[in-house]
């Protein structure tokens, strides 16, 4: 078990990527059962997003959305091409770059809208325990993991945690998030955000738990922001986890798996009823954020092809199949192995909860497949692929038995 303890060396960088393997500098191929950083959900060559990224090179490989009035009419066209797939009352999308920018742009204009509207002490944001939203001063603040707020100082002011349903003390239904908000005074609360899968360690929220959140939310006039960087664009085996659960969230986040990785873009959706609350304001209390690389177009052409072939190519069928295939075959292969102590998740977004984590991780790349501490697997992996992964899983536990004995 030594062995697999080594840093990052010349020889394990990647070079190369096909389907759902990568090929290192030292020629090893392994599967790539993270999906890169949870965001190659269609492969490492799918052949629609890498001639959508050609086509637009040669036409317009630039434009912006913050400057002068001049976005590319592909930013419009890609907006059509995907809000269909969301819930129904989700009828705006502003482009961002990243999934962390995402967040926080939804969570500045959650606190803009209720200064505008005469409610400047609704400030706070609340957020729950072991939920990621990102890095950085705002998305750093959200995540709900303590060593992210201690690296380097203050971040994001207001902002406070909540445990989740899944801690030891909860009864999987009872918010802590509701209570927390009721004692602090919900009337100084701008908005809540919450991942449906939390993102460490895999805890589904059922849907019980979002739509009492939900409700508790409109009843108090606090927005709520869904994060789905991680678990929209197919994850779940649907377009959004919020569609699957019939929840009205005021503002949506999507990343990732938005263009499958192949170029970054993420996207905040609001409601009409947010869209028209910012409409609805005076030019001189416009809402201003953004970057140079927003609704980039070379990314607007991925996400298009994204969204065709999950409308086409079987790819939505496929992850609801693996993924409950994944389920029984871990459930099965874990009960010969006490170390595991959970299997949890949906889709094609599983964790198993192991007394040693980052060894079952490197065990499992000696034997060729790359894991991160919650799996989120390639949406269009195979029958077979699943097979080779449950056993690694299976031959790598009995290594980390083997080396803890």
């Amino acid at each position: 078990m030594g062995a697999y303890l080594k840093t990052v060396s010349p020889e394990t960088m990647l070079a190369e990527g096909r389907g759902v393997r990568v090929r290192d500098t030292g020629g090893r191929w392994l599967l790539d059962a993270r999906s890169g950083l949870w965001n190659v959900t269609l492969g490492y060559d799918h052949p629609g997003i890498k001639e959508a990224i050609r086509r637009q090179l040669d036409t317009l490989p630039y434009a912006n959305l913050i400057g002068y009035g001049r976005p590319s009419a592909l930013s419009m066209e890609a907006a059509e091409a995907l809000l269909p797939h969301l819930p129904s009352h989700l009828n705006k999308i502003r482009y961002c770059s990243n999934g962390s920018q995402a967040v926080e742009t939804a969570v500045l204009l959650s606190r803009f809208l209720h200064r505008a509207q005469g409610a400047p002490e609704r400030n706070t944001v609340f957020g729950m325990w072991r939920g990621f939203h990102g890095l950085g001063a705002g998305g750093g603040a959200l995540t709900g993991i303590p060593y992210v707020h201690h690296q380097a100082g203050p971040l994001l002011p207001d902002v406070m945690h909540a445990p989740g349903p899944f801690e030891a003390h909860g009864d999987g239904q009872a918010s802590d998030l509701e209570r927390l908000m009721t004692d602090f005074g919900p009337e100084r609360v701008s908005a809540v955000v919450v991942e449906p899968v939390v993102g460490e360690g895999g805890h589904v929220l059922t849907r019980e738990y979002l739509t009492s959140l939900a409700q508790f939310c409109r009843t108090h006039g606090i927005h709520l922001i869904v994060d789905e960087v991680t678990t929209g664009m197919g994850r779940t085996g649907a377009f959004t986890r919020s569609g699957q659960l019939d929840l009205r969230p005021d503002m949506l986040t999507l990343g990732k798996g938005l263009t499958s990785g192949y170029a970054p873009l993420s996207a905040v959706v609001l409601s009409d009823e947010v869209y028209q609350a910012v409409r609805g304001l005076p030019y001189d209390q416009q809402f201003f954020i953004g970057s140079t690389n927003d609704g980039h177009p070379l990314s607007l052409a991925a996400s298009m092809a994204v969204v065709e072939a999950l409308t086409t190519e079987g790819i939505l069928e496929n992850v609801r199949a693996r993924g409950a295939e994944l389920e029984r075959r871990l459930t099965s292969v874990v009960k010969r192995h006490p170390q595991v102590t959970s299997v949890r998740g949906t889709g094609l977004m599983y964790a198993i909860e192991s007394d040693e984590p980052d060894l079952l991780r490197l065990a499992m790349e000696a034997r060729g497949v790359l894991v991160s501490t919650l799996a989120k697997w390639p949406l269009v992996i195979s029958s077979d692929e699943i097979e080779e992964i449950v056993v690694a899983v299976d031959q790598a536990l009995g290594d980390v038995a083997e080396f803890a004995s």
